[in-house]
């Protein structure tokens, strides 16, 4: 009578541990909303166009306010990493994505800051077109690229909706998210 207690234990021990496994595979993708119910999932660090180790100027304008600040970016096909650094130089906060992870430690951004948006903005101006509009498409999304005078110019659509656009130019990449009524400009630094 002793042995049937330990075997249950056990086998009720066994479902715990194998469930908490499958939670961990299933929340290891991230994802985000593009539009109000279209939900896109991140990439991962190998479907950037090429591996970076370069310092950007960035300017945000997000409801009447802007935002300047720098990043150093340093990826490879295995990770994305994010150093945001003040105006003097100083670091305000990072960001490490893996795929499998997304990693985010800031003191300059607000609490509760969702940084797999920022890694989605990220990959919308830098990833493989190819991956990319496959992606958004499999979401009802749709990737237009057009080349005109020098740029590339991106544009994702919901239907007929315009929802963000992506120009680069040598030295510059400016988003504006058409829905959310914000944007970037980023210059790349020396």
């Amino acid at each position: 009578m002793k042995v049937l207690p330990k075997i249950l234990t056990a086998f009720m021990v066994s479902i715990l541990l194998l469930s908490c496994v499958t939670k961990q595979e299933d929340s290891a993708g991230y994802s985000v909303y593009v539009t109000n119910s279209q939900k896109y999932e991140l990439l991962p660090p190998s479907a950037f166009e090429e591996d970076m180790d370069r310092f950007q100027n960035i300017t945000g304008s997000f409801q009447g306010k802007v935002y300047i600040f720098g990043a150093y970016i340093k990826s490879d096909s295995g990770s994305v990493a994010i150093i945001f650094l003040n105006q003097m130089g100083g670091s305000v906060g990072e960001l490490l994505y893996t795929g499998d992870s997304l990693v985010a430690n800031s003191h300059f951004f607000p609490q509760g800051t969702k940084f797999e948006y920022m890694m989605a903005d990220f990959q919308f101006c830098y990833c493989r077109k190819e991956l990319l509009a496959s992606s958004l498409e499999a979401v009802g999304l749709r990737l237009d690229v057009v080349e005109q005078d020098g740029k590339e110019i991106r544009q994702i659509w919901d239907k007929e909706q315009l929802v963000i656009q992506v120009e680069k130019s040598k030295g510059n990449t400016k988003l504006q998210n058409f829905l959310r009524q914000y944007s970037y400009d980023i210059q790349e630094g020396s």
